[in-house]
Parts: C-alpha cells; structure tokens; sequence
C-alpha cells in the first residue's frame, strides 16, 4: 500500500496566490497532473476557493483573459462595476474568489502520487 502525502491547504493556497503554475505545483510537491485536479477540487469541497477562480486561472495560464473579469459583480448582492474590487462598495461583503485560508491538511491527506 502507498504512503499518503499529506500536503498542506495553507502552502497550496499560498503557492496559488503567488501565482505558481500547474507545472511549478507538481514539481514543488512531486505529484502528477490528476492529483493536482484532486486538490484543487479539494479546495473547492472545503470552501477555500471556487470552480470560477481555477477557471479563470486556466485562462490566465493559456494566455486568455476571461470576460467576466472585464466587469467584476459581487455574488452576494449583485452589484456590478467595471472597476475591480475585493470588498464590495453597495453591501460590504467580501467578493474574492477566496473564502478563507485555514488549514485543512486532513482532508488533502489524500494519496498523491
């Protein structure tokens, strides 16, 4: 039987905000693609980040920039502006694709080959 690897949801996030690629992740952790898929939908189980930012980040990567984020409209009261915000200017909500950054090593403990 494999040995888990356990990696943590802090370091992934941190390396995501920092902008690291696909290939710099799999490297740096020593995991293949699919388990690098299995992360992030880990991430998007436990709230941490949401289908639509990995979206737009494949489209960054490629080159392409997403045509939502030419107006940015905030999900909890729908207010819409062109220009970008983290915090919304009608409700004050927090509108970043990131929810929140606490540690969830146990449920990426995962087997990561």
């Amino acid at each position: 039987m494999c040995a888990q690897k356990k990696i943590s949801a802090k370091a992934i996030m941190t390396d995501l905000k920092a902008g690291l690629s696909d290939a710099d992740l799999i490297e740096k952790y020593a995991i293949s693609f699919g388990a690098l898929q299995d992360i992030f939908s880990k991430l998007i189980e436990a709230g941490l980040a949401t289908q639509a930012y990995f979206n737009k980040r494949a489209l960054r990567h490629m080159g392409v920039k997403p045509k939502d984020e030419q107006i940015q409209t905030c999900p909890h009261c729908g207010y819409s502006s062109k220009d970008g915000f983290t915090t919304c200017p009608r409700c004050e909500m927090e509108t970043s694709d990131w929810l929140n950054t606490s540690e969830l090593t146990d449920i990426l403990a995962g087997s990561f080959k």
